[in-house]
């Protein structure tokens, strides 16, 4: 059985979404029952958004005695930034090199000055996984945000900027089985899980201005009831985005956007029911 030392060693790569699907699923079920090292990678996303606050610093004057050590260990040819928070020496060391690389400015893709940028919502784990296990899918794309089950009350608190609605159920029957709370970057986000005599739906919701990355999957314009939309289809499954001027609502689901799917983004995105919705003008990209 893998042991903390080794998932220590994985979450690094596991937060920069490197990590291979079979070791993400170990790291997740395991980061479920030791509050160790979910406190660990806690303290890395904790850091990672410490970085992503721009500021002004002293270079160390043993700056490039340090790399020139670490570089002497490594026998890596290419290692990420994230992936070099594997110890808290080498987080101290990431930090420098950043500061450095910045002219004195720290410059992560998700800390644009001005916060015109925050993060990137990294859809890939989500994409890859729909055909095989779409619940476990959005369960580990869940768990590398460092997701936490909420009530609709808490999910209300954590993200007050949103506008969204968690109902106990949907039009078409479906149930609401868990709400979550989490962050992009500094952004707050909430999620939640349907069912409908075992047929799951998905729920996401963030600030527009946040990057949707979709890897090797392409989205297209779409037409949601009576809203421009865009969706990625992965098979019988679309993630489908409606956005209005204060979020973004995502739904995972195997629902026609011209039959279910309307009325049951018309629930959960309550702003985009009665306006005129943006379409697809939020910043994402794809490959």
């Amino acid at each position: 059985m893998i042991g903390c030392k080794d998932i220590k060693e994985s979450l690094g790569a596991y937060l920069d979404g490197e990590a291979a699907p079979d070791v993400r699923r170990e790291v997740a079920d395991h980061l479920r029952l030791c509050d160790a090292c979910a406190s660990e990678l806690g303290e890395l996303q904790s850091l990672a958004a410490a970085i992503a606050e721009p500021g002004s610093v002293t270079v160390p004057s043993n700056l490039w005695a340090q790399i020139e050590s670490r570089l002497d260990q490594r026998d890596t040819a290419r290692v990420s930034i994230l992936g070099a928070y594997r110890s808290r020496a080498a987080v101290a060391l990431a930090a420098s090199i950043v500061v450095v690389v910045g002219l004195g400015l720290i410059t992560l893709p998700w800390g644009r000055e001005g916060g015109a940028q925050a993060a990137t919502v990294d859809f890939t784990i989500l994409l890859d996984g729909l055909k095989t296990d779409a619940q476990d899918a959005f369960e580990r794309f869940l768990a590398g945000y460092d997701a936490k089950e909420a009530t609709p009350a808490d999910a209300r608190r954590h993200a007050p900027g949103l506008s969204f609605d968690l109902p106990a159920s949907l039009p078409g029957g479906f149930e609401l089985r868990a709400v979550y709370v989490l962050r992009f970057g500094d952004a707050p986000g909430v999620a939640a899980r349907y069912d409908r005599d075992g047929e799951f739906l998905g729920a996401v919701f963030h600030p527009p201005v946040l990057r949707e990355d979709y890897g090797t999957h392409k989205d297209r314009s779409c037409v949601v009831g009576k809203h421009r939309g865009h969706k990625v289809p992965i098979g019988d499954w679309s993630l489908v985005h409606l956005t209005d001027a204060s979020t973004c609502h995502c739904v995972l689901s195997r629902l026609d956007e011209a039959g279910e799917l309307p009325a049951v983004l018309a629930a959960v995105a309550p702003a985009s029911a009665s306006a005129p919705g943006p379409g697809h003008d939020h910043d994402h990209h794809g490959p």
